[in-house]
């Protein structure tokens, strides 16, 4: 597999994001607590990430206590003056900010609860594009293609406080105790092909250097982590660019395979919300896709269904690029792509009805943050 297929099948079709819980604290910017107290205020911050190289990532705020409810379209271009610019990575909230960091335009930006850019990082070359998000105590960790995690202060990401050295690409990343883990995906061969980094990068955030690399010969290619209570679940593309899960062991330094899902949400309640969305291909490439949804007890091991899809009957074939969690309201968020034209959100309570669905104002939702 080229460089360059691989790049379309990261920012195309089999594109992941992981959703893992972000608690509102009181080390961003001041010792004061500013977390939202009233439900009423609350809104949805929606991540479209676009089509790469085509400068049309947007970022919609859905207001849904509104009566009736409604969509704020490319607030970032209303509220900054320009746009986000080439695919629009990830996006968490911490404390009262939002922070976002931009693959193809290099950037990790600090925003306010509006929308607006307060401060900004430009990624050097050698540092690597920005990809994934997570946060602890008062800092942000950007992990990045040069092959690093980014640790900024959230007081000032004028400039990164440290790198950490991991493995090739690391897409996604999750705090657990002490350690930061992340998962690295592709290196490039001698031969020129993209090849799957087989390590899990462990960095102990006390001194922001390798604890360990945990390394399969079977399994590679990392997508994703979800941390749950105990538990830490990875995603992976298989040989075949199906994504399976595996259970990750830090103190064993050991990878078991345990399902399959494309998204992951992980909760408080012990639980693993989950949607796999199952692509196969024809030798023409031509797809066709199965699509479900189940939450995974982690304490028992058990799989229940999590939708009811008899009122949205379309999610049983569609390409799931967002799944996110509102942790107030436990309602959940789903958005649906064809890469081509703009995305549609589901919006359902936590019993699974179907409150609201819409249209989003670009290409790939991909993030719904919600605070």
């Amino acid at each position: 597999m080229t460089n360059k297929f691989y790049k379309f099948l990261t920012l195309g079709a089999l594109t992941l994001s992981i959703s893992v819980a972000f608690t509102s604290c009181s080390d961003d910017d001041d010792n004061d607590d500013k977390q939202v107290t009233d439900p009423s205020t609350r809104k949805a911050f929606i991540l479209n990430e676009g089509s790469w190289n085509a400068n049309n990532s947007t970022l919609d705020v859905y207001h849904p206590y509104s009566e009736p409810t409604f969509l704020e379209k490319d607030v970032f271009s209303t509220v900054n003056g320009e746009k986000i610019g080439d695919t629009g990575q990830d996006l968490i909230a911490y404390g009262d900010r939002l922070y976002l960091s931009v693959w193809g335009s290099n950037y990790l930006a600090k925003l306010d609860s509006n929308g607006k850019v307060i401060e900004k990082y430009q990624f050097k070359a050698d540092e690597g594009q920005p990809r994934h998000l997570a946060a602890d105590g008062k800092f942000v960790y950007v992990s990045t293609y040069g092959g690093k995690v980014a640790k900024f202060d959230t007081t000032s990401i004028s400039a990164p406080v440290a790198f950490a050295e991991v493995g090739n690409n690391p897409e996604g990343i999750a705090v657990k105790g002490n350690y930061l883990v992340v998962c690295n995906s592709q290196q490039t061969g001698s031969d020129g092909m993209s090849v799957s980094d087989n390590r899990v990068s462990i960095v102990d955030l006390s001194s922001f250097t390798i604890a360990k690399h945990i390394t399969s010969e079977v399994y590679g290619n990392y997508q994703s982590v979800a941390v749950v209570k105990d538990s830490i679940y990875i995603t992976y593309y298989t040989p075949s660019y199906s994504v399976e899960m595996l259970n990750l062991d830090i103190n064993k330094g050991t990878l078991t395979p345990t399902g399959a899902a494309t998204k992951m949400i992980a909760t408080s309640e012990g639980e693993l919300f989950c949607a796999n969305v199952a692509t196969v291909y024809d030798e023409n490439w031509n797809a066709t896709t199965n699509t479900s949804f189940f939450v995974r007890n982690v304490n028992t091991g058990k799989d229940t269904p999590l939708l009811d899809l008899s009122a949205t009957p379309e999610l049983a074939t569609a390409t799931v690029y967002l799944f996110d969690i509102d942790y107030a309201s436990h309602d959940l968020y789903i958005g649906t792509t064809d890469y081509k034209t703009n995305g549609t959100i589901y919006h359902f309570d936590k019993d699974g009805k179907l409150l609201d669905k819409f249209e989003t104002s670009s290409i790939s939702p991909s993030k719904a943050v919600i605070f």
